[in-house]
């Protein structure tokens, strides 16, 4: 299957959240931040809109993959860059979406996963693999790789490292195959973990045309 990369417009964000949010509705660890089966995928594509808006849009970027070039999107990675941070302004904007999602009375629980999940984010430049999903009919050909592939290169070209939270034994995987390493096991709940990994720069990576072919 031949994968093509680009990057995601302002106009395919909520779809892009919506991919996103029909790939994690069953994940453990996203159960924490976000209780409940009610609504739950509508829920959980205005928790993306949000996190997209206020994270990779602002100051990163978001790949997109698709089978055939301005075909519809079959994979997402959403990278926070070292270049900057969201404003207080842009997290205040998206502050309704994030309540809506949580819901009021499950905020201290859900800022409490968050701010676990954060404990080990490095203290150094680097790349942030905040969110990658892939849809139900295209996964298993190869599309996350192809999506990690490519921007693993660019990432590579500036010669910082990269970290992610690995929420099931599958993701970590397909982490691992591209030169992740566990750094530790996060504990949200019983029985519920993340991994965090992180990823050395490759010297031999070379700088990825970001509007190109994977």
């Amino acid at each position: 299957m031949t994968v093509h990369i680009g990057m995601a417009g302002q106009d395919e964000i909520r779809t892009c959240a919506r991919l996103i949010a029909e790939a994690m509705r069953d994940d453990p660890v996203v159960h924490q931040i976000v209780r409940g089966d009610r609504n739950r995928t509508n829920r959980l594509t205005g928790l993306y809109t949000a996190v997209l808006r206020a994270g990779a849009l602002s100051h990163g970027v978001i790949d997109v993959a698709r089978a055939e070039s301005g075909g519809p999107i079959i994979g997402v990675a959403a990278w926070e860059g070292p270049h900057g941070s969201a404003s207080v302004w842009r997290q205040l904007i998206e502050a309704p979406r994030y309540l809506r999602a949580i819901g009021l009375r499950h905020v201290p629980a859900a800022l409490r996963a968050v701010g676990a999940l954060g404990t080990h984010r490095l203290d150094v430049r680097h790349w942030y693999l905040a969110d990658m999903a892939v849809s139900s009919e295209a996964r298993g050909l190869g599309v996350g790789s192809a999506l990690l592939a490519h921007r693993l290169e660019a990432v590579d070209a500036e010669a910082v490292p990269a970290y992610l939270e690995a929420t099931t034994r599958a993701s970590r995987r397909l982490y691992e195959r591209h030169g992740f390493e566990k750094v530790a096991a996060i504990g949200l709940a019983p029985g519920v973990s993340a991994t965090a990994m992180t990823r050395s720069p490759r010297r031999s990576g070379r700088r990825g045309d970001e509007r190109g072919n994977s």
